[in-house]
């Protein structure tokens, strides 16, 4: 388990996520059955896995060969996966520099995606004789449209004179990032892109000489460019069976399923209120269940007063008043429920889909909200 001390304590909580390895193993092999058997898998497992905490999950899958990288945002996140004992290589996504030495310790390959980072990277490597024995291994990333990070194509004579120059490092990889690969609207765009970074992949490898692998498609991109799979995908939303795209909908199984528990129930009477501000008005006497789950567990505000249905016992119950920060309100009607009862949030009759459309969202972020002091358990 996790040397996390935050993971620790969450096993102290009434609120779980709880993680279906089947659904995960079904999820990968999807995927890697449309591939071609040589093309390698990237696992995108930044931001905690996707709010599913790494430890729960990676640990397994490297032990059942079912990656070939793990891809993470941060120097954070890769130590983490080592602590975790994590061996695959990992790529870092946004480096900070002055971290070098905790990504050299860590044995984490960094985008490089400026010359700014790249001459700090080479002054630093340049200042550790020892490290100069070997090429460090980083990834190349260019802009091909999204116009976030990455070299331009205008950069790419300067870059292959400064990357021939020098021996302290290697690129193992060459890398770009779809804007709107789960957009057919934008379908053209898309191609321009992928065929921009074929492009410009093929005259970074012919000016160096190397033979660096290239990626550039994600879930949606495997979902809807496959003749573009190159020499390696990275697979993200897809892994966690939460793509809004229609078809996958269908082909992934969710993940997920997210519970707490009823640690307080309460008779409120016609005219009372309930929660801050007096929130929510009861119209008629009823039966409360009061969960120990708030907006700072994931379940934000916007979905008090009725916005949101618990599930118990196989039936659903509106929040009632508004949503605190660890605790919520749950209108019982005339029902009643034991103290310890379970409560699906989401993963049950309602799904992650309808979760994050409830709060006017994507999946993305309805997963990546989920607070740490939640307990995570694979079953």
């Amino acid at each position: 388990m996790s040397n996390n001390k935050a993971y620790f304590l969450s096993q102290y909580s009434d609120n779980t996520l709880e993680v279906s390895w089947s659904a995960i193993t079904h999820n990968i092999n999807y995927f890697k059955e449309k591939l071609s058997p040589s093309t390698k898998v990237m696992l995108m497992v930044k931001a905690a896995a996707y709010g599913h905490y790494t430890s729960v999950i990676c640990n397994k899958i490297q032990a059942n060969k079912m990656a070939d990288m793990f891809g993470v945002a941060t120097f954070a996140e890769g130590m983490e996966l080592r602590a975790d004992g994590i061996e695959l290589p990992v790529m870092v996504q946004n480096v900070s520099p002055q971290y070098w030495d905790v990504m050299v310790e860590h044995c984490l390959e960094p985008v490089i995606h400026s010359f700014q980072v790249l001459d700090s990277l080479l002054t630093y490597l340049h200042s550790q004789e020892s490290l100069l024995a070997g090429q460090y291994p980083i990834h190349i990333k260019l802009n091909t449209g999204m116009n976030r990070l990455g070299f331009d194509e205008v950069d790419l004579p300067e870059l292959v004179d400064r990357l021939m120059n020098q021996e302290a490092i290697r690129v193992s990889s060459i890398m770009s990032h779809l804007s709107s690969s789960g957009n057919s609207a934008a379908e053209q765009f898309t191609f321009d892109q992928i065929e921009l970074f074929k492009n410009l992949s093929f005259r970074l490898k012919n000016g160096l000489k190397i033979d660096a692998f290239c990626h550039i498609l994600n879930t949606d991109g495997i979902n809807n460019y496959l003749d573009h799979q190159m020499d390696m995908v990275r697979l993200g939303i897809g892994l966690y069976g939460a793509s809004e795209a229609a078809d996958l909908k269908n082909d992934l199984i969710q993940v997920t399923r997210f519970s707490s528990k009823v640690v307080a129930t309460r008779r409120v009477f016609k005219d009372e209120f309930i929660s801050y501000n007096r929130s929510g008005t009861i119209e008629k006497d009823s039966n409360i269940a009061i969960l120990s789950l708030g907006y700072a567990d994931g379940v934000p505000r916007v979905l008090g007063n009725g916005n949101w249905k618990f599930e118990l016992n196989g039936k659903l119950y509106p929040t009632v008043g508004n949503i605190c920060m660890d605790l919520c309100m749950i209108d019982l009607g005339q029902d009643k429920i034991e103290v310890g009862t379970i409560a699906i949030v989401f993963g049950g009759e309602k799904s992650l889909f309808d979760f994050a459309k409830a709060q006017g969202t994507i999946t993305y972020e309805a997963l990546t909200n989920i607070g740490n002091r939640m307990r995570r358990k694979l079953v």
